[in-house]
């Protein structure tokens, strides 16, 4: 059986079925890409698809290899520096992560006919290049302010209640909890265990939570005061929630391409994509209980452990027109790519005691681990389509600009998913979740370079649209991209030094109905690429 985990997933404000949430915005994660390439290409803002010469063209648009008049190679090593500040219910929260990677490397074996040869056809050149399409290497810790009756326990007591289950379907071996059953279920396994929902062995039917419960055992606190039904009641708990989201891995692409030249005009290109993913995240969401006379538990904290790999296909076509030395206009247009992915994941829960040996316990905590759950689908991410255009001043330099539409609306998630809740299959119902809260958008590239003999001057800027419809909320989830680099070229050798600095904005809600932590996230990247013609 199919489960998933209970919290809400990044970039999802409102509060919506979890399980649903998270496959939808995996969807939606992994079929965005972010700024990538070279540090020429990535200091002008990812300008491209008019552009050619570099072994970016090789996964963005082929067509630029037929510039190529020699043949060459190129590494491109990174650092990048996240920052991300996360307010929840007024209190804020800073954190971050600095990781190395190798985003782009490829070479180019060029065939171009000699300049004074006859023939409209000038030959081209192949490329083989490995691009890093987006990387997922961040840190995330939010905390913030609530109460017991807007607490994960009272969440998890009402989806108990919900169930109708006894005691004894919940007191399972700790091996199997979520074995054979339902996400919602396994849940109820782990709360009962943890002693956060019928915490003392009561009837079986009553599915109180331990605030209810041992607040009644300890005959209240001196604060307590009688209703005129004769009930019992105090102040509620204060409740702190705090967490930390630890995502690593990536998105990445070899590309086999090949870019022709007719007649210095119109230069045409092709590649096959082998695409992969590998992501891991770890989610830990803690509760600490405070103000509190009758307490028995200290904290407790949900963890979320998932793991995703997978490899895809696709392909690209590309067009670049020059006609003269001044306009160059390029079109691309990469196909869907068809990922087959497998995902591993579990749940923990540890509670931390109070006094336990006021309670008859042998313990000061209890760990329960939910079992591995493995499952295999099939996700299909949007086409991407881009025009652009350039105009070259002379051997001065060149401004370059690009629109690319992706049309998230058309991501698809297929596999056995079982049946939702209204008797169609669960697969649809992801889908048209996507096509009601995703929508088709355009994104803009643009930067130029200057030359200065033996050097260059690079800047640009990127922007890509929120992908959320409207209707969503109010938080806009547009990304800008601020870039700018230099350049270097000798002979057969040269460098590339690219800056970017990268904003954007989600949202993440630890569990259905509890308040949300708003993020901005700051990303900030140095760049590096060298290589030589041969």
């Amino acid at each position: 059986m199919k489960f998933r985990h209970i919290f809400v997933g990044l970039g999802l404000l409102f509060p919506i079925l979890t399980v649903k949430a998270q496959y939808v915005n995996d969807a939606l994660r992994f079929s965005q890409t972010t700024l990538n390439g070279s540090a020429r290409f990535q200091s002008m803002g990812g300008v491209n698809t008019a552009l050619g010469a570099d072994i970016t063209s090789a996964s963005n648009n082929p067509a630029g290899l037929g510039f190529y008049r020699k043949s060459e190679w190129s590494i491109t090593p990174s650092l990048t520096f996240t920052n991300n500040d996360a307010t929840m219910l007024g209190r804020g929260l800073s954190d971050g992560k600095t990781y190395f990677s190798v985003p782009n490397f490829g070479i180019v074996f060029s065939n171009a006919k000699p300049e004074n040869s006859s023939g409209a056809w000038r030959g081209g050149s192949w490329g083989i290049s490995y691009n890093q399409l987006n990387n997922y290497n961040n840190q995330i810790s939010f905390q913030g302010n609530t109460n017991e009756a807007n607490s994960l326990v009272s969440y998890l007591r009402l989806l108990t209640d919900n169930l109708n289950v006894s005691s004894d379907q919940l007191a399972v071996n700790s091996d199997q909890i979520g074995f054979n059953v339902g996400y919602n279920e396994m849940l109820a396994q782990l709360a009962y265990s943890g002693y956060l929902i019928d915490p003392y062995d009561g009837d079986g039917d009553d599915k109180q939570d331990y605030f209810q419960y041992w607040r009644w055992r300890s005959n209240l606190s001196a604060n307590a005061t009688e209703n005129s039904d004769g009930t019992l009641t105090e102040d509620a708990s204060s409740v702190r929630p705090n967490g930390t989201i630890s995502t690593s891995g990536n998105n990445n692409q070899w590309s086999f391409s090949y870019g022709g030249n007719y007649n210095d005009k119109l230069y045409i290109g092709a590649n096959i994509g082998i695409a992969s993913i590998k992501y891991n995240s770890r989610i830990d969401y803690t509760e600490v209980v405070e103000q509190s006379t009758y307490n028995f538990i200290d904290n407790y904290t949900l963890s979320d452990n998932l793991k995703v790999s997978g490899t895809g296909f696709n392909a690209t076509l590309g067009l670049i027109y020059r006609p003269n030395d001044i306009i160059r206009i390029g079109w691309s247009f990469t196909s869907p790519t068809i990922y087959n992915l497998n995902e591993t994941s579990y749940t923990t829960l540890v509670s931390n005691f109070k006094r336990p040996n006021d309670y008859n316990l042998d313990q000061s905590s209890a760990s329960q681990r939910s079992v591995d759950n493995e499952f295999d689908y099939r996700l299909t991410t949007p086409l991407r389509t881009s025009i652009g255009a350039a105009i070259f001043i002379g051997k001065h330099g060149f401004v370059s600009g690009d629109i690319e539409y992706q049309p998230y609306r058309a991501t698809r998630l297929n596999g056995d998913f079982g049946t939702a809740a209204s008797g169609i299959s669960q697969s649809v119902e992801y889908n048209n979740e996507i096509r009601s809260i995703y929508r088709n958008l355009f994104n803009f590239r643009a930067g130029g370079e200057y030359r200065i003999s033996i050097f260059r001057v690079r800047a640009g800027l990127m922007f890509q649209d929120d992908p959320f419809t409207q209707s969503t909320d109010d938080l806009k989830r547009t990304q800008m991209a601020y870039t700018g680099g230099l350049g270097i070229k000798v002979n057969k050798f040269f460098a590339d030094f690219a800056l970017a600095y990268r904003t954007s904005k989600q949202a993440y809600t630890p569990y259905t109905d509890a308040p949300s932590a708003i993020i901005k996230n700051q990303f900030t990247s140095a760049v590096i690429t060298i290589g030589s013609s041969f």
